[in-house]
């Protein structure tokens, strides 16, 4: 089962990869690990921006897409990035 958009392959990979990321959040989360707090958070969080990518490009076949669909996609992200920045920032001072 081949297509223009990728195999069923290539889906089962991608597959298998947000289920092993979603799987390291879950036991970085729940692990009662020596790291801060902070740590353990920014890392889901930059698993879960790693997540949400792998899914546009592949399920969302925006890998195939034109590039300016892309880039109107990408703004959200763009702001989020920019939201948590403005949020971190504060508690960043302070160490």
């Amino acid at each position: 089962m081949t297509n223009a958009l990728g195999s069923a392959k290539t889906y089962v990979k991608i597959w298998v990869w947000l289920a092993g990321l979603m799987l390291v959040s879950v036991v970085l989360a729940e692990a009662g690990l020596a790291m801060p707090a902070r740590i353990v958070a920014a890392v889901v969080l930059v698993l879960s921006l790693v997540k949400a990518v792998l899914v546009a490009l592949y399920y969302m076949h925006l890998k195939t897409d034109r590039r300016l669909l892309a880039m109107v996609l990408a703004a959200p992200f763009l702001l989020v990035l920019l939201a948590l920045g403005v949020i971190f920032s504060s508690t960043l001072l302070h160490f």
